[in-house]
């Protein structure tokens, strides 16, 4: 009889913590059995002068997951995936009309 696993402790979401806008992932790899990921994002500066504003790829944070931290996020990801994809169409029932 497999033993019931502890409750997980309660989640708190302190409000001051930052929020990470990402337009891209420009890295990622194995760090000794943890995968590394490193975000990036667009930015614009400001116009100077007659010269247009630059855009530069800013690295905006560096992610380290646990293995169990992955598969969760894959999990997640894989949902958010099927709930987006629009229904298959299904062929209409015998003696039922278009």
């Amino acid at each position: 009889m497999a033993t019931p696993s502890p409750p997980r402790p309660p989640l708190e979401d302190p409000l001051q913590e930052r929020e990470i806008y990402v337009t891209e992932i420009v890295g990622m790899g194995n760090m000794q059995g943890n995968v590394g990921i490193t975000l990036a994002c667009l930015r614009i500066d400001e116009s100077v002068g007659n010269d247009p504003p630059r855009m530069r790829r800013i690295v905006v944070a560096r992610l380290v997951l646990t293995p169990v931290a992955v598969n969760q996020l894959f999990n997640n990801l894989q949902q958010l995936a099927n709930a987006s994809q629009p229904a298959a169409p299904r062929a209409p029932a015998a003696g039922e009309m278009n």
